[in-house]
């Protein structure tokens, strides 16, 4: 699952799953950029790496809102002209509000949309950015970042579940429209993954119900994660694409 001296770029990088990503693929010799639209937050994962990864290069800490088109082509130009070249993009960057907020009958549609924008609409933004440079570089990966919520809901979830559907389904058209070019998708849909933002979100006691069907009684933890994605950004990997990977047990 070689990674040494890929370009990888992770949206929403300064936080939970996206701090863990940046990290662990620097550990792997990848040279990373990160893009996160808190620029606190961006600061302290680069600092993290540089502090953290012995040998590591010196990751690009780019402010970006990942809903921005104009914000999105800057942070492409910004990789391109360090690297020269882009080998693989994980769109990371999502919303979850808190879920007892979005009951159906209850929900404000600005919310609702604030979701499908970060969490899907980004998607197709971040897609259209990036493929371009690595379609002249001879390909690449796109992995999005989807979840089981995709595929069943709880209550309160689905302005979330819906992006995530969606972004399995975004996954396999962009396989379908540019394979032939060098593009290889796929959409990871792990389990329910231990983060601080998923923590706030959720209503009491329901992060415990799922655990308690997970071996060891535990959620996945934002570490977990990193070994699918390394094996996702390597050469072994090249012919799984245009598909959804679940990372989670079966609970039923």
């Amino acid at each position: 699952m070689d990674v040494n001296q890929k370009v990888i770029a992770i949206t929403g990088a300064g936080r939970g799953l996206g701090r863990a990503l940046g990290l662990g693929l620097a550990a792997a010799g990848a040279r990373i950029a990160l893009l996160e639209r808190d620029g606190g937050a961006l600061e302290a994962t680069a600092r993290e790496i540089e502090r953290s990864v012995p040998g590591a290069e010196k990751p690009l800490a780019l402010a970006c809102d990942v809903t921005d088109e104009v914000a999105v082509a800057s942070a492409v130009r910004a990789i391109d002209d360090r690297w020269g070249r882009i080998d693989a993009l994980v769109s990371n960057a999502g919303l979850m509000l808190p879920t007892e907020k979005l009951r159906l009958l209850n929900a404000d549609i600005s919310d609702v949309r604030r979701v499908l924008d970060t969490n899907l609409v980004a998607g197709f933004i971040v897609t259209k950015a990036f493929a371009p440079v690595m379609i002249r570089g001879g390909g690449g990966r796109i992995i999005y970042m989807s979840s089981m919520i995709g595929v069943q809901a709880g209550l309160g979830l689905a302005p979330y579940g819906a992006s995530k559907a969606g972004l399995n389904l975004l996954a396999n058209v962009a396989h379908r429209e540019l394979a032939d070019q060098g593009i290889r998708t796929v959409a990871l849909a792990p389990g329910l993954t231990d983060t601080p933002g998923m923590r706030g979100t959720v209503e009491g006691g329901y992060a415990e119900r799922v655990a308690s069907a997970y071996p060891g009684g535990r959620l996945g933890q934002p570490e977990d994660i990193v070994p699918f994605v390394r094996f996702l950004c390597s050469d072994v990997s090249v012919h799984l694409s245009g598909t959804v990977l679940p990372i989670r047990p079966v609970t039923g």
